[in-house]
């Protein structure tokens, strides 16, 4: 069950990976669901900062999938600290894009 967990977190580094770039390199499109577009004032440096953040949840997949491997004992307790971390980018994606909208 412990090598399964450590594998289902390798496996979620391409998953997250790839968003983490199509965001990252967006441009003038308009990817991010949680952001009021009609205020942001640049929105690709609003996607390479996001982007950016996002990049750090499969650097920090891998590296924990890789500890789990070498510690099986741990793989769970990873596992629920990395979706902790997924929450926590959320939020920080949410409170942090507001620096980037004008004010009406």
């Amino acid at each position: 069950m412990a090598v399964l967990l450590a594998i289902i977190q390798l496996l979620l580094v391409p998953v997250l990976l790839i968003p983490a770039l199509a965001v990252r390199f967006a441009g003038e499109s308009r990817p991010l669901n949680i952001v009021n577009y009609a205020r942001v004032k640049d929105p690709s440096a609003l996607h390479r900062w996001a982007g950016n953040r996002l990049a750090v949840l499969p650097l920090l997949f891998l590296i924990s999938g890789l500890v789990s491997i070498q510690k099986p004992s741990l793989s769970a307790a990873l596992l629920i600290l990395m979706v902790i971390t997924m929450l926590v980018v959320a939020v920080s994606l949410v409170v942090g894009s507001e620096k980037f909208q004008s004010t009406p």
